[in-house]
């Protein structure tokens, strides 16, 4: 055994998903990695998760949360958590032996990366892509590389096989330091659900960090597997969290440029879905963009606190990110019957 490689603490976050955890568990079993420890931190499961994984996989440390937000479920993991590196996984997925050492030798060779994100491929066709890491436009719209539109997926032809600099990780699979975790505040418990992870990594880059894809780190994933109750509000959340993760990490200078484009982007989808009676849609857009108005006296403050550990100006985090708008892009490709179905 290597003793000399450092702990890592793998997270999972469980919501009534017992029956994911009998792959996910027995694909880390097989890691072939010497030094993890492996947390479950069950949000108010109904389905004896719980008792499950106390029987069958005794090695698991399982902590009990009141809570169902997600976000803050990851951050009570890392409280208990003595790893040098965190691993967030999905209980959705399963592993290839090797990830965990990929991720490990990769990280620890680059000590300006914060964190590592996997090629996260689709469990039930391997050959189609999930993930290859987020990119991100400057208009805050996050999209995973390899995901065409909405469940029409990119094959894996080795077009993303190349180790290198993306915007964000993919949540499902990601590796950071526990170091720079703390640095930069953990993920917002107040996002709910969705975004965290841009958010998180766009504060690791203002702190002077990169973020790599790893294409050897290589995990399945189920998608959908890991729902929490939050996602029969998918479009309120994902706007509310895109708003504020641009309100909190932009200079006020840039938020002057971006925010008119941005508002006249909703505009006209609340408008397209209305047109097309899509009346819960366009609800869900208008309740996010109104909560975080209705918030922003508590988001100012804690946009100050991301501003003071600031080390880089935003000429170098734009460059990592898309200078137009791929939702729009998206559209005028072709790709509205996704949006509006």
């Amino acid at each position: 055994m290597l003793k000399d490689k450092p702990l890592v603490s793998i997270i999972i976050v469980n919501h009534n998903g017992k029956h994911h955890l009998n792959t996910c568990f027995n694909s880390i079993l097989k890691t072939d990695f010497p030094s993890f420890e492996t947390i479950l931190v069950d949000n108010q499961s109904t389905d004896g998760s719980i008792e499950y994984v106390r029987e069958k996989f005794k090695w698991v440390k399982v902590i009990k949360n009141d809570s169902i937000i997600y976000p803050e479920a990851n951050n009570i993991g890392v409280n208990n958590s003595m790893g040098k590196y965190i691993v967030f996984l999905n209980n959705d997925t399963e592993v290839d032996k090797n990830w965990l050492k990929e991720l490990v030798n990769v990280i620890e060779k680059y000590p300006k990366v914060a964190a590592c994100t996997c090629k996260v491929k689709l469990f039930s066709n391997r050959s189609l892509l999930n993930s290859a890491g987020m990119e991100c436009d400057i208009y805050g719209f996050a999209f995973s590389r390899g995901l065409i539109c909405r469940d029409n997926f990119e094959v894996d032809k080795g077009q993303y096989d190349k180790l290198e600099e993306v915007f964000a990780t993919y949540s499902a699979a990601m590796m950071i330091r526990k170091d720079v975790f703390a640095k930069i505040g953990g993920f917002n418990k107040d996002f709910g659900f969705h975004y965290e992870e841009i958010d998180l990594s766009w504060r690791a880059r203002l702190a002077g960090y990169k973020i790599l894809y790893v294409p050897r780190a290589v995990v399945y994933h189920k998608m959908g597997g890991a729902k929490s109750v939050y996602t029969v509000k998918n479009k309120y959340f994902i706007e509310k969290n895109r708003l504020r993760t641009m309100i909190q990490n932009y200079s006020l200078s840039m938020l002057f440029k971006i925010l008119p484009f941005y508002f006249t982007l909703k505009s006209l989808e609340f408008s397209l879905y209305i047109g097309f009676r899509k009346f819960n849609d366009s609800l869900e857009i208008a309740l996010g963009v109104l909560n975080t108005i209705k918030k922003l006296p508590r988001i100012l403050r804690e946009r100050k606190s991301v501003q003071r550990f600031r080390k880089v100006k935003d000429d170098e985090i734009v460059k990592y990110m898309k200078r137009y708008s791929i939702e729009l892009s998206m559209f005028l490709r072709g790709y509205g019957k996704y949006v509006l179905s």
